[in-house]
């Protein structure tokens, strides 16, 4: 039994993209076939960047000095954003 067909509301210059995807899909495809695979790929692609990280990650415990250097970039990141965190609210308190 196919699902429920819903509308969703989008920007018209976003559904001439969708539209546009589709004619490049050929004859039969749809606009919810182009959204399935833009999450097909987008799933796809957050998978891939998981699994990268995970193997950076298990090289750079295998390395303790690529974890030490880790955590100093780290720590200087987290202090660079606590910084820019401190400049927006003063800039917004003024």
């Amino acid at each position: 039994m196919p699902d429920e067909m819903t509308s969703i509301k989008v920007p018209k210059s976003l559904r001439d993209q969708l539209n546009k995807l589709a004619e490049r899909g050929g004859r039969g495809t749809t606009l919810a076939d182009v959204l399935r695979q833009l999450l097909e790929e987008h799933e796809a692609g957050r998978l891939r960047r998981r699994l990268a990280f995970e193997e950076q990650l298990h090289r750079a415990q295998a390395d303790p000095d690529a974890s030490a250097r880790g955590r100093r970039i780290a720590k200087g990141a987290a202090a660079y954003l606590k910084h820019r965190q401190a400049v927006r609210a003063s800039e917004a308190a003024q």
